[in-house]
């Protein structure tokens, strides 16, 4: 370490004077002087990017040693302060040694702890005032497993951020800079390697030196650019060349791999004029100087026009083409603008994760986005809370979790949301607007800068779908709570009752809008968007007769899946029987019986159902999960369904406990019903199989366990033949057989979960008479009960 003899100029002033003190003094100068000692060196690792701004880097490496693994160099800044009176420059840099430091050539003291450096100036600065500094350095740079400057045999590479460094920015592991993420400045690169070894870096290369043995590559970069975008690569590298046609230029296109991915390029990368047209005509034009990538042994990684690219992905095919259009859409959304915080990273990975599936559409088709954003989305419902240890918002990730699913995969799904909140049209509009904003334009921002500018832009308050599904942890969920059809006159008045829950979260958005598309017999679609706030929702649609001849018998909301709430669905038209998976929702459809076309639907809802109208001792219902299944149904339609419950791969651990649960499916036909049990076959131990519900109606199913401890080894219920309950149809009157004398409770409901009746029972004969002929037709569903233990269930149809 090597410490200014200014400083030990004033210690020697301070001994001096603490000649003069008492003890009490001295005991509060000691205090006061430790604290001195060490903030000289420590209080500029605070706030560096706060003190100071670099306007340019010259980078300088005179030396890259790939069998010493080492590199030697310079490295000169131009550098402005930000606060007044500033009388040292703090930097950043990694298990490098500096050698020595010149601040506008003149020779400065400095000290070097650990990666903060602070130089000390003869003269205070304003900031009005811009110097140079100067640092010559050298070592063995630092590399994590991930990020950081790598050796791999003749070859070498940065990789701008790391996975496990807290902060990332990772500049600092082979400049001295201002290593964070709203920093900007332009780069010029000159490194010198041994002829025949090439040297890549981002911007374009102005010129090549030849030194006899050793060539010297000058690249410049005049795009402002954090310093984790900066980047450098050597080794016998083969140019790929070719020229994308912009619509404002003609860019270049260098792709530099080993010889023996030289051949594979045109390949790997026949889509990239596709995948350029598609981001310009949606984003606007490419923001640097040329379309880059470098072959690497590791990464994905989107230094600015100089993408480190890994060999892997080289291979001829386009099968990491998704990989090649993420890494190429943060020209725009990471390095033309920049997140400025990494609790902010949605912003650049999770826009990313969107238009590596956005390009889907326009590239192959519009089912296959569909397909692969319906997968990611499952994967944020499913694990993205488990990987990143809770639910988070959006921008105020732990940085521990910076680069995990929140930030990419639902950063990306929101990122579609949004998409279809302002529609297509407004949505390219906007954000090409947004990126080209001189004031966001090569700049550093929030989401609350994206959220205001959308806000001003597009005139629609965008602060509650930010609050909603940025802001706040956990992602709201949807549902049709119930509809109703009234014709009069020429029109029907169709009534539809929207419910909003939230996984993760207790919070419920505001100005939310959903489509619900409704349905009639002759598969006629009729879709609408509703409005809503809060908890409920309910909007009135009228439509005449001309325009909907026949009435909707069925209701869906989201069925083309443009709001990625706590659902998993899709639906599929069957035309004969069939067994059928739906993807990403746990079940199998399996169609005995059909004659003519059908439509099903089947969503995976990520949150709790509705609870039991009545508590039921021992029973619990899924705390996480349930299915509705609906559609349109021919006649002739006869199948069963297969429910997949299991407690691994984060589904139904938090409701099967242990081996006294013993798992069950329950069944409404709809929101105003109780859940009851059906018939149902389980397959599978306790722990994981699937049950099958026979006889499958359209309605919501869901999870439940009942507890051995509570209900006994017999799970349920005693025997159905030991409980009678006759005649079955009834004309309002049942008589009960109970196998036992004892004290019994009754309940009746009727068809759509109404309380009908409720009885305490003292059956000293083991028999009971009930009677009620002021019913209407219907189906009754009774539940008997022992001590809290339910010992039936049964279904009875009424005739009046």
């Amino acid at each position: 370490m090597i410490i200014a003899s200014g400083i030990q100029m004033k210690k020697a002033l301070i001994l001096q004077t603490i000649k003069k003190w008492n003890m009490k003094k001295l005991t509060l100068f000691l205090i006061l002087f430790l604290i001195y000692q060490f903030g000289v060196a420590q209080f500029p690792n605070q706030g560096i990017g706060d003190t100071i701004h670099a306007i340019h880097y010259s980078i300088y490496l005179d030396e890259i040693n790939t069998s010493d693994q080492t590199i030697s160099g310079y490295t000169e800044i131009e550098i402005t302060p930000l606060v007044s009176n500033l009388n040292y420059i703090p930097l950043e840099l990694l298990d490098l040694t500096t050698d020595s430091v010149f601040v506008n050539q003149g020779a400065a003291t400095f000290n070097h702890i650990n990666d903060r450096l602070t130089i000390f100036l003869d003269t205070p600065i304003t900031p009005n005032d811009t110097v140079v500094v100067r640092i010559y350095y050298h070592g063995q740079p630092f590399h994590e497993a991930w990020g950081g400057f790598h050796f791999s045999g003749n070859y070498a590479f940065n990789l701008g951020v790391g996975f496990v460094s807290i902060p990332h920015n990772l500049g600092k592991a082979w400049f001295p800079c201002i290593d964070n993420f709203t920093d900007r400045a332009d780069y010029d690169l000159f490194v010198t390697a041994n002829t025949g070894i090439t040297v890549t870096a981002g911007g374009f290369l102005v010129d090549t030196v030849n030194n006899g043995n050793t060539t010297t590559w000058h690249w410049s970069l005049p795009h402002p650019i954090p310093t984790y975008l900066a980047s450098v690569a050597i080794g016998n590298y083969i140019e790929y060349q070719d020229v994308y046609i912009g619509i404002e230029d003609t860019i270049p296109i260098s792709i530099f791999t080993r010889p023996s991915e030289a051949g594979k390029v045109a390949g790997s990368f026949v889509n990239l004029h596709e995948i350029m047209d598609w981001f310009e005509t949606h984003f606007g034009a490419y923001p640097f100087e040329k379309i880059g990538y470098t072959g690497t042994a590791i990464g994905a990684m989107e230094h600015a026009s100089n993408i480190a690219y890994p060999h892997f992905a080289i291979n001829g095919g386009t099968s990491y083409e998704s990989l090649l259009t993420h890494e190429l859409s943060h020209m725009w959304f990471g390095d033309k603008v920049t997140c400025s915080t990494a609790e902010d990273m949605w912003l650049n990975e999770g826009w990313a994760t969107f238009c590596a599936i956005y390009y889907l559409e326009e590239l192959y088709s519009y089912d296959e986005f569909i397909t692969e954003m319906r997968n990611n989305h499952k994967d944020v419902l499913q694990n993205a809370h488990i990987v990143d240890g809770g639910y988070w918002p959006l921008n105020d990730i732990p940085q521990q979790y910076t680069y995990g699913k929140t930030a990419y995969d639902k950063g990306g799904t929101v990122v579609n949301v949004l998409r279809n909140y302002l529609g297509d049209s407004i949505f390219s509009d906007a954000i090409t607007a947004f990126l080209n904003t001189d004031s966001i334009a090569y700049h550093s921002v929030s989401s609350y800068t994206l959220r205001d500018f959308l806000t001003d832009y597009t005139g629609i308050n965008m602060i509650p779908f930010f609050d909603a599904w940025v802001m706040t942890p956990g992602t709201p969920h949807f549902s049709i709570d119930s509809i109703q059809v009234t014709e009069g006159g020429a029109i029907f008045m169709i009534d539809i009752w929207l419910k909003q829950k939230r996984k993760g979260f207790d919070f419920l958005a505001d100005d939310n809008i959903v489509e619900v598309t409704l349905v009639d017999e002759n598969f006629n679609y009729y879709t609408d968007t509703i409005h809503f706030s809060g908890k409920t929702g309910h909007s009135v649609k009228y439509y005449d007769l001309e325009t909907m001849p026949t009435e909707p018998v069925a209701a869906f909301i989201d069925l083309f899946e443009k709001v990625n709430d706590a659902t998993t669905d899709n639906y599929k038209y069957f035309t004969q029987p069939t067994n059928y998976a739906f993807p990403t929702t746990y079940f199998t459809l399996d169609i005995d019986e059909l004659s003519d076309s059908t439509l099903v639907r089947v969503t995976h809802n990520w949150v709790a159902p509705d609870s039991l109208k009545v508590p039921v001792d021992g029973l619990r219902l899924s705390p996480y999960r349930y299915w509705k299944v609906d559609g349109v149904f021919h006649e002739s339609y006869q199948a069963n369904g297969k429910f997949f419950y299991s407690i691994s791969s984060n589904l139904d651990d938090g409701l099967i406990l242990s081996d006294n649960d013993s798992v069950v499916i329950l069944y409404r036909e709809n929101t105003s019903s109780n859940w009851h049990e059906v018939s149902q076959t389980r397959i599978g131990p306790w722990s994981v199989g699937n049950i099958i519900v026979d006889d499958l109606q359209p309605g919501e199913y869901t999870l439940a366990v009942w507890d051995k401890t509570i209900v006994g080894e017999n799970e349920n219920q005693i025997n159905k033949s030991n409980i009678k309950i006759y005649p079955n149809p009834t004309e309002g009157e049942l008589n009960f057989k109970f196998p036992h004398k004892g004290k019994y409770t009754v309940l009746l409901f009727d068809e759509k979960g109404k309380q009908i009746d409720s009885v305490q029972i003292n059956s000293k004969k083991g028999s009971w008479n009930w009677k009620n002929n002021n019913l209407s037709s219907g189906v009754i569903i009774v539940y008997v009960s022992e001590k809290g233990k339910v010992l039936t269930t049964q279904k009875i149809v009424l005739i009046q």
